[in-house]
């Protein structure tokens, strides 16, 4: 299989049995999303995969998303019903169901709107327009029927408030779960390559040494897709926040141009969002969103995450077994292709030994002390079985949500050794068998590089 699952935690999944049953079920990624919960709930949750981890002798990925400068409601313990028409008053702080009041706890926001500006909430489905502005509140008409509930978040598609990407709060978060060992942190809204060169000198003065998700959701980020693309170590689409500040009807084509670049580039790419949003109440997915997630399959991209169909969904597991039925039938199916771009020397030795192994139809070994190597490949979509030996948890953690690769923890003193011993596991495993082709190679080094074919011979 290529293409690899990343299922979100949460109140339907914050259990051991459920985190294992996920595991069993095909997920190579875990997300815990900072928006919600404290740092007790985000710390058992990372201890909860490791625990699974240890006990399926897997590795698998941890993602954390920061909350970041998304713009959100307040706390209160009631909804409110709104009806297209209405009007509701977002104000700094206060809350009534009688006068439609609601907190919205933002200074720059709140004190920086006008009249005629747009908000849109859940996904794009409900809409408001600004139509009267005080000193700290503001009024807003319904455009559509919507139910307005505690932290919900909510977007201007047509005013940039210039929120800093971090909070303090982020920081503060930031120092819990990497004391846990994450291996990526989600940056929400990023606008540019500044922003994530901000994010990255904070984890460093933390000594954390979690790899860059950029979410693509924003204008800013669209605008300068090639810069935050190129300083990021992955990226993610996120169909939800994108719907708030674009058209519906843009996603689609938005969709297609970030997997595009990030092939380009040779970067991880995720789809996020609505992917089996019915099966959060159903146990059978719609033939619409069938379509959807074949055809982000298609695509190519790394991986696929779950976010309510695993977090809060009545079905987590089924979610997650029609993810893999559907992206199983596609893989044997169509070849997936991606852009061979060799633009530096490691693509290039990687295109190079990823075409040999492929025109011998043979399978491909790797021992890579850091990953990078095997992320150049990955990023290839080779068309033959592709194994990673890399020297810690850590590295292999990180390769976890990477297209088509099989990663294995193989501790050596060296390339060489490292190597052999992957071949030999591989062997008693089963996965290599007589009259197979393997070439084996290790990460691109500057001064010497060793390609080895090897026909598999019983006892040789």
């Amino acid at each position: 299989m290529g293409v690899k699952f990343i299922a979100s935690l949460g109140p339907a999944s914050n259990t051991y049995s459920v985190i294992r049953g996920l595991a069993e079920a095909g997920v190579s990624g875990f997300r815990v999303n900072l928006a919600h919960g404290d740092e007790v709930l985000w710390r058992k949750l990372i201890r909860l995969v490791r625990s699974v981890e240890r006990d399926l002798s897997g590795f698998y990925s941890v993602i954390v998303d920061l909350r970041g400068p998304s713009i959100r409601l307040g706390v209160f313990n009631d909804v409110i019903n709104v009806k297209a028409g209405d009007r509701v008053v977002f104000s700094l702080e206060g809350f009534s169901k009688v006068d439609k009041r609601v907190p919205l706890p933002n200074e720059v926001v709140v004190r920086g709107v006008a009249p005629d500006d747009l908000i849109v909430m859940d996904d794009g489905r409900v809409r408001f327009r600004v139509v009267a502005v005080k000193d700290s509140e503001f009024v807003a008409e319904a455009l559509t029927d919507g139910v307005l509930r505690s932290g919900k978040s909510l977007a201007f598609p047509d005013r940039d408030f210039n929120l800093p990407v971090l909070s303090e709060k982020d920081v503060k978060d930031l120092k819990v779960v990497c004391s846990e060992g994450v291996d990526y942190v989600g940056v929400s809204l990023v606008k540019n390559e500044r922003d994530l060169k901000y994010v990255r000198e904070v984890l460093e003065g933390i000594e954390c040494d979690a790899l860059l998700i950029s979410k693509i959701e924003t204008k800013q980020a669209i605008k300068n897709l090639s810069e935050v693309v190129k300083a990021s170590d992955a990226v993610l689409v996120a169909r939800g926040d994108l719907g708030m500040n674009f058209g519906l009807e843009e996603i689609p084509i938005l969709q297609k141009k970030v997997v595009n670049e990030a092939l380009k580039q040779g970067k991880p790419v995720i789809v996020a969002t609505q992917l089996l949003e019915s099966m959060i109440n159903n146990p059978v997915p719609t033939r619409a969103e069938v379509v959807d997630v074949a055809n982000a399959v298609l695509e190519g991209v790394d991986a696929l995450m779950l976010t309510g169909e695993t977090a809060v969904g009545n079905y987590p597991l089924e979610a997650v077994r029609w993810l893999k039925r559907i992206a199983d039938k596609i893989e044997s199916a169509y070849v997936i292709e991606a852009p061979r771009v060799t633009e530096t020397l490691k693509r290039r030795y990687a295109k190079g030994v990823t075409e040999l192994a492929e025109d011998l139809n043979g399978k491909l070994l790797i021992y890579s002390m850091k990953g990078t190597t095997a992320y150049a490949i990955s990023s290839l979509r080779p068309k033959i079985e592709t194994y990673v030996g890399v020297p810690t948890p850590k590295i292999a953690r990180k390769l976890a949500i990477l297209w088509g690769l099989e990663t294995r923890v193989i501790e050596a003193k060296d390339y060489y050794e490292g190597l052999e011993k992957l071949y030999v596991e591989l062997l008693n495993e089963g996965k290599l068998k007589e009259g197979d082709i393997a070439l084996l190679t290790y990460g691109f080094k500057d001064y010497e590089q060793l390609i080895k074919i090897r026909q598999v011979v019983r006892g040789k």
